[in-house]
């Protein structure tokens, strides 16, 4: 069966699910502005130019600084932070334009959720990433004075990212409104964080097409680890010839968001 529409459980906004993957393909336009820059390693040295949106204010890039995981360069941009025209603030993170490289390097390690004791275990890999950006994510988000309603918003590796951000934003704001809307997350985190996260009872929406493997990844049983997914999934069904093309933001998951009665590609 190659195509399924999509699914909507409660509170489920499709307006503001596109607007976030518009978003996180913004992110990825700034690592191609980045590439394009013949990849500068200091903050300082590159050029981002901002999306055209009437109102919005952005952010300086959100960096990650880490060499441990192969499939990263030492130092590259993975995002920002927005804020849109009626004081909405938005953190954005992308994935990696290597899929394949990471899947083929993920390990399936877990380790302690470092900040607050007791939640229990993520993987090890994406927590590394987050720790290397954690910091400037949060000043680029305090910078923008949030006072309204929040988004988190990512794609691939980015929804892991985005995931981890979720609980320190709600820490940090906690009497704001916050939402959470990914693409085609991988599975983070064991049981018991999985039902720290989902006790926040910050809505959280992994729209996942049914064909991707990427959020099958790591599986839910490996070794002596338990991964579970977090959230409400938004599932549909659009089957492409090969990885990349089930798991792109732009062709698979966008035009899944904009024709959500016949997701795939003609």
């Amino acid at each position: 069966m190659p195509s399924l529409p999509l699914y909507f459980p409660q509170g489920f906004s499709l307006s503001q699910a596109l607007l976030c993957a518009q978003l996180v393909s913004a992110a990825y336009a700034q690592y191609g502005q980045w590439l394009a820059q013949h990849r500068p390693r200091r903050p300082q040295d590159f050029q981002w130019q901002a999306p055209t949106m009437p109102g919005w204010r952005f952010s300086a890039p959100v960096w990650s600084i880490l060499s441990e995981l192969h499939f990263l360069n030492e130092s590259e941009p993975f995002g920002f932070a927005a804020r849109d025209p009626q004081g909405e603030v938005y953190l954005v993170f992308r994935g990696t334009d290597t899929v394949q490289d990471w899947l083929d390097d993920l390990d399936v390690d877990q380790r302690d959720y470092p900040w607050q004791a007791g939640l229990g275990k993520v993987h090890d890999g994406f927590l590394k990433l987050y720790t290397s950006l954690r910091d400037l994510a949060l000043h680029e988000v305090d910078g923008l004075q949030p006072s309204g309603p929040l988004w988190v918003c990512g794609h691939s590796l980015g929804c892991t990212l985005s995931s981890l951000a979720v609980l320190d934003i709600r820490e940090r704001w906690p009497d704001l409104p916050l939402q959470h809307y990914n693409f085609a997350s991988p599975r983070l985190a064991a049981p018991d964080f999985a039902g720290h996260y989902n006790g926040l009872q910050v809505p959280t929406y992994r729209v996942v097409n049914d064909s991707d493997v990427v959020p099958e990844v790591p599986p839910a049983v490996t070794d002596v680890w338990l991964y579970q997914h977090l959230g409400l999934p938004v599932t549909f069904t659009a089957s492409y010839n090969g990885i990349g093309a089930n798991h792109s933001l732009a062709d698979c998951y966008l035009y899944a968001l904009e024709n959500p009665q016949t997701p795939m590609r003609g």
